[in-house]
């Protein structure tokens, strides 16, 4: 995929996310899709490709969730190389957090579906942004930590600093760590798979 195709696929899916996403949500959109490429800049990785992926992560977050089961259940073919992921096995087997994350695997369906995506780094970057796992790609990184610390969101003084300087390992440790204290002192309920992989991250 280059540049030029890239770009013009960015054009295709920001306008779909305009008819179907609330101003508050497109912004958050592409507020991720700018962090995204300025991360993926510094870190010598494909930036139009996780200015895309960040920019589509949440594009079917306000469908009905009956909308994103049928798409998921249509276009599987789309994901089916993540299905031995454990983040991806946990997401579609927990009752309770299956509604609030399918978003991500419904959206990559979508570009699947309607805009002919088939390059496995940007599906696999969308689908799992809400449940990460130590398997995921470092594009696929770059877009969870750009989604939850994007510069409109509530985040840690520090977040900053560190998506300026620390490496990726470190600042995907250090994002899931502020995603666990965000649900932590908000009294928010937290999916068990990311505890499991906070934990695994302490460990080591």
């Amino acid at each position: 995929m280059d540049y030029i195709d890239t770009t013009e696929l960015i054009d295709a899916v920001r306008a779909r996310m305009r008819a179907d996403l609330t101003p508050k949500r497109l912004a958050h959109c592409e507020s991720t899709a700018r962090t995204a490429a300025e991360l993926a800049r510094r870190l010598a990785l494909n930036e139009p490709v996780c200015y895309l992926a960040g920019l589509a992560h949440d594009m079917c977050r306000e469908l009905s969730l009956e909308t994103q089961e049928k798409l998921v259940a249509k276009e599987w073919e789309a994901i089916d190389f993540l299905k031995n992921h454990e983040s991806m096995k946990s997401l579609f087997a927990d009752i309770d957090f299956r509604g609030k994350m399918i978003h991500g695997p419904a959206a990559a369906c979508m570009l699947y579906q309607d805009f002919g995506v088939r390059d496995k780094v940007i599906l696999e970057s969308v689908a799992l942004h809400s449940i990460a796992d130590e398997q995921m790609s470092d594009c696929a990184k770059v877009v969870y930590i750009s989604d939850k610390l994007e510069p409109r969101r509530s985040r840690p003084s520090e977040a900053e600093e560190n998506l300026k300087s620390l490496d990726l390992d470190h600042l995907f440790a250090y994002t899931v760590g502020c995603v666990v204290r965000w649900f932590t002192d908000s009294g928010k309920s937290l999916a068990p798979f990311t505890k499991e992989l906070y934990h695994r991250m302490l460990a080591k």
